[in-house]
């Protein structure tokens, strides 16, 4: 797990404030999307007024979150829906690859469920394309047939390669320095000098150089809250580059060396598909294949009551928990007795133990997955299989 991600799941004290819903990233659509923040916020300071919190201390919770008004250009770099998390002194926003349900929590802990199911089991990859017109970068899902790639516009990428060069100060008064031994560059009577290099090439290594590196710190900052897998699509030349400077885990590098103007709208798809698809389909169908051999009885031991899975994932026994994605179980577990109440509502005093069951799963090295819809209707909301 990434260091954001791990903070949320770790993160623990009333309040924590858990706020989802879709984000169109198409204008005029995207246009609602401050007033659904602006909803989320109005039901967040209501709860906690019912709790004894002064409009002060909501306001010093909720002013960064609220500073986010119709006119920041943030919503126009959105996907297809945004989590937001607060605590004092602190707000994340992390980027949804599909629309998740409206969803306001304030509890103790983070309502991370959702992120789970996105970001680790719905299929949901990255694109990356790299050439020397510019970098693009686009979201995909695996579960999401049809629709192809959605572009996401990245404020802090850089220009093309070809917009580089032309802004480069060319002056031979700043930032040149002479060649040994008196020698001209370029063969004209003029003198010149050589620009960040010995030669034209070292010249169009340095500038490509400083492009990927740009290209590759923006894309490490949006995925910073991500674990889907991101397809890097570019020429050789460029891609031996990226490899070098993508510190993204997730990343994985076109074996064919593609290029991207080669590739229409449909091609760019089946490509990325091939590069992240054997990741994306392993390890959530091994899981699920796992979980149906065990409840048939012919495979590893599980659990699916909702106070033993807790308890076993305390100790570290809960190798990976599976959730149905529709479902919510409001109530409070007791650590003091260990005793779960199941509730009706949600509530200052009630937190969704589905997602208390991830988190005790995730802080212990385990796996988090979505329940697969025949279990659901033979199991329950929540089944588990343990390590021992």
């Amino acid at each position: 797990m990434n260091a954001t991600f791990e903070a949320l799941g770790t993160s623990t004290g009333f309040p924590r404030v858990s706020i989802y819903f879709p984000t169109p990233p198409t204008f005029p659509d995207y246009e609602q999307d401050p007033i659904r923040l602006s909803n989320a916020l109005r039901r967040v300071a209501s709860e906690l007024e019912q709790v004894g919190y002064s409009q002060t201390d909501i306001g010093g919770l909720l002013d960064e979150a609220r500073a986010r008004g119709k006119d920041d250009p943030f919503w126009r770099y959105q996907d297809h829906g945004l989590g937001v998390f607060i605590e004092a002194g602190r707000t994340e926003w992390v980027r949804l690859p599909a629309a998740p349900p409206e969803l306001t929590v304030v509890a103790d802990k983070y309502h991370v469920r959702p992120v789970i199911h996105f970001l680790r089991d719905q299929g949901g990859y990255h694109v990356l394309t790299v050439s020397r017109d510019g970098p693009h970068f686009y979201n995909g899902s695996h579960d999401r047939s049809g629709t192809g790639l959605q572009e996401i516009h990245l404020e802090a990428f850089p220009e093309s390669l070809e917009e580089l060069r032309e802004r480069t100060d060319l002056d031979t008064n700043v930032g040149f320095h002479t060649r040994d031994r008196g020698s001209r560059v370029g063969g004209s009577n003029a003198p010149k000098f050589a620009a960040l290099g010995e030669s034209p090439d070292d010249y169009d290594d340095t500038l490509l150089d400083g492009y990927t590196r740009a290209v590759a710190k923006a894309v490490d900052g949006h995925l910073a809250t991500s674990r889907a897998p991101l397809a890097v699509i570019a020429l050789p030349r460029t891609l031996g580059r990226l490899k070098q400077q993508i510190t993204y885990r997730e990343a994985l590098f076109d074996g064919e060396a593609s290029d991207p103007h080669a590739l229409d709208a449909q091609g760019l798809e089946r490509r990325a598909l091939g590069i992240v698809e054997p990741r994306l389909t392993e390890d959530r169908e091994n899981l699920r294949d796992r979980m149906r051999q065990a409840a048939a009885g012919s495979g590893q031991p599980f659990l699916s009551n909702l106070q033993e899975i807790i308890h076993a994932a305390e100790a570290g026994r809960v190798e990976a928990v599976f959730l149905a994605e529709n479902e919510t179980v409001w109530g409070h577990y007791d650590p003091a007795y260990r005793v779960v109440r199941i509730d009706h509502e949600s509530g200052p005093q009630n937190e969704d133990l589905l997602n208390l069951a991830a988190l005790k799963t995730l802080a212990t090295g385990g796996e988090a997955r979505t329940l697969p819809d025949d279990l659901t209707a033979e199991i329950g909301p929540i089944a588990a299989l343990l390590r021992y």
